[in-house]
Order: structure tokens, then C-alpha cells, then sequence
């Protein structure tokens, strides 16, 4: 797996705009992605088949794997391993670039894209989560290719150096790993479109610019969840041999008081100021009668999919850890002190109570 290289502070909008030829290289994945999407998700229903159109996707990226991207002196950010988020990093192979250019990020989103790519094709994914991988990815290059005009004359040259781990043990970090290289880029690409929507809204933009704004928010955050699943396609005995016990030395090492937890992931934390900044707004406008119900509406999918979410993270920890407290609660058990009942998956369940609460004024429209 190689290295991800993500922007400092986890947002598009600082990213220093100069391009190569990477335009043409998302075009190229646009392109190759909008045809397997009908296929592997319509006309292709026998697995023979199945694989044979994965392993033909992948085929068809494999020259964005390990690419020579150019970081310039003083740009890759040193870890501070006092520092909560840096040492999330360390532990998931990630560095923050300072003033990171277009280029740099569009080469290392289709680098882990593509690896993505490369290994649904051995997982045990249901079509229904890769279809929101998919999606995801969908939302993300038109994002990108907006306002742009790749040369048609590009072509893609032929290079691949990786070599994807072959023993279960390794196979299995690999893929916990990979997932949280691609939920970090749809998190951020989710936050992007949380904004723009955010300022439409402030601004009395039109409903529609304000509804593909939030539908591309709303998917590519469900590719998050659908990432989850792919970090997790494995048997529950090997993320409790191998997984946990590689995170608990990590956070040994680290000293973290409280164990590891989702509040270090940068991407996430970012994610979630947006997501809370956008449905202040619609609150704030739904209660003064300015806003439209196709607006709205367009919230409420993103709900589902909120909800939707932690449901899914809960029967994952359940699947995973069954009743076994997750690493954050073993953190705030004190040696002696009486035994909490609660699993990782209790807590999960509590958590997506709270996303209930924070969404009920939709559903009062």
C-alpha cells in the first residue's frame, strides 16, 4: 500500500490550483468508471462474469499506481507525536502537505482510488456498498473535471509497481488501512460540497444548484460508510488477532491516555464542522420560512444516509468485536474500577441516537 499524502488543514478550497495532465487522467477514470457502473451494477449478474469486469476496471487503472508526484522543500508536515491527529497519521500511513497544489492531491486520490479499484475484485463486498464506492467516486471526479476541458488526446502509459501483500495478516492491514486513505478523500470532498451549498443557501441561490451540491455531499459521505465495510472485509478473528492487537501497541507506543479513537481522524473532524454548519442554516431558515421544501428534501437523504451510517458501524463493531468494548472505552477503564457493561457496539448504537436527536427538526417540515 503506498503512502497517502493528504492537505494540511483537510480542505480543497486550500489547494494552490495548478494542473499537468491530471484533468486528463480523472477524465480517463470518469470515463472508464460511468461504463462499469452500468455494467457492474445492471447488466452483470453471474459471478464469472462479475469478476471478470472487476479485474477488467482495475486493468484499466493501473497505471495510476505509484505515480511520481514532486513535493517541494519544506511542504510534507513534520509529526508532532504529542499531537492527537498526528499520531492518528502515523498509525494510518498518512502526512498533511503544506499548501498542497491541485496536482499533488488529483494524483494521490487516483492512486488510492485505483489500489481501492484493484482489491474490491477479492473482497466479499456486497454490489449494494461497492455501488455507493462508486457513486462516490462519480460525485468526486465532476467535482473536479467542472469547468474543465481535457485534451482528447491523452493516453495513459503503462507502469504499475505494486505489490499488494499476499499473507492474510498483512492483506488484512492493508485493506484497514486503504479504506481510511479513501474515506479520508471522500470526507473531504463531502466537506467541499457541504460548504458550497452552505454559502448558496446563505446567498438565495437557486434550489438546484444548491440540491447537486447536496447530492453530491450526500454519497460521496455514504462511500464512507461503504469504505468501512471494505476496510473490514475480513473474519472477525483476524481483525481480533491482527487488526486490534496492531492498534493497541500503536497506541501503547503513543500513550494515548484514552486509546484510539474517531475523533483523531482529521478528515472527520473537519467533516463534521461543515455537515454542522450546513444544518444550522437549514434550521435557522426552515424556522424563518425561507427556504424550499426541494431543499429540504435533498437534506433529508443526506439524514438517511447519516443514520444509515452509524447503523452500519454498529453491526460492523458487533460482527467485529462482539462483546468486547471498543479501544476508547478500554482507555477510560482504570485498573481496579468496576467493569462497564456497554460494548462497542452499544456505544455505537447510543451515538446513532444522538444523530436521531440532532436531525428531528427535518422531519418537523
Amino acid at each position: 500500500m503506498n503512502h497517502c499524502y493528504l492537505p494540511l488543514e483537510s480542505s480543497i478550497a486550500e489547494l494552490d490550483f495548478s494542473y499537468n495532465d491530471e484533468v486528463e487522467k480523472v477524465f480517463h477514470f470518469h470515463n472508464v468508471l460511468k461504463k462499469k457502473i452500468d455494467e457492474l451494477l445492471g447488466e452483470t449478474y453471474l459471478l464469472p462474469d462479475v469478476l471478470k469486469a472487476f479485474k477488467e476496471f482495475s486493468d484499466a487503472l493501473v497505471p495510476f499506481i505509484n505515480p511520481d508526484i514532486d513535493y517541494g522543500e519544506g511542504q510534507l508536515k513534520e509529526k508532532d507525536m504529542t499531537d492527537k491527529y498526528d499520531i492518528y497519521d502515523k498509525y494510518f500511513e498518512v502526512t498533511r502537505v503544506i499548501e498542497m497544489k491541485s496536482g499533488q492531491f488529483i494524483q494521490q486520490y487516483l492512486d488510492t482510488s485505483a489500489e481501492l479499484i484493484d482489491e474490491l475484485q477479492y473482497t466479499s463486498m456486497s454490489r449494494g456498498e461497492i455501488a455507493y464506492i462508486l457513486k462516490a467516486w462519480e460525485a468526486a471526479n465532476e467535482i473536479i473535471l467542472d469547468g474543465k476541458s481535457p485534451s482528447p488526446d491523452f493516453t495513459l502509459s503503462e507502469r504499475n509497481n505494486m505489490a499488494t501483500p499476499q499473507h492474510n495478516d498483512e492483506r488484512a492491514l492493508y485493506r484497514w488501512k486503504l479504506a481510511h486513505h479513501a474515506f479520508g478523500f471522500f470526507m473531504i470532498f463531502s466537506g467541499y460540497c457541504f460548504d458550497k451549498a452552505a454559502d448558496i443557501i446563505q446567498n438565495g441561490g437557486s434550489a438546484e444548484a444548491v440540491g447537486n451540491w447536496l447530492d453530491k455531499a450526500a454519497h460521496l459521505f455514504r462511500g464512507t460508510t461503504a469504505c468501512m465495510e471494505f476496510g473490514n472485509s475480513f473474519t472477525a478473528s483476524i481483525y481480533r488477532s491482527v487488526i486490534r492487537p496492531d492498534m493497541s501497541r500503536a497506541n501503547d507506543e503513543a500513550n494515548l491516555p484514552n486509546g484510539f479513537s474517531g475523533t483523531q481522524n482529521l478528515e472527520y473532524v473537519k467533516w463534521r464542522s461543515r455537515k454542522k454548519n450546513l444544518l444550522n442554516i437549514v434550521k435557522q431558515k426552515m424556522e424563518e420560512g425561507s427556504i424550499s421544501d426541494e431543499i429540504v428534501d435533498m437534506v433529508e437523504m443526506f439524514r438517511a444516509f447519516y443514520l444509515e451510517d452509524m447503523h452500519i458501524h454498529s453491526i460492523i463493531a458487533g460482527r467485529m468485536v462482539g462483546m468486547e468494548k471498543s479501544l476508547l472505552q478500554e482507555g477510560f477503564m482504570k485498573p481496579g474500577a468496576k467493569a462497564v457493561k456497554l460494548t462497542a457496539a452499544d456505544v455505537l448504537r447510543s451515538m446513532a441516537a444522538m444523530r436521531e436527536k440532532e436531525t428531528a427538526f427535518l422531519m418537523k417540515n
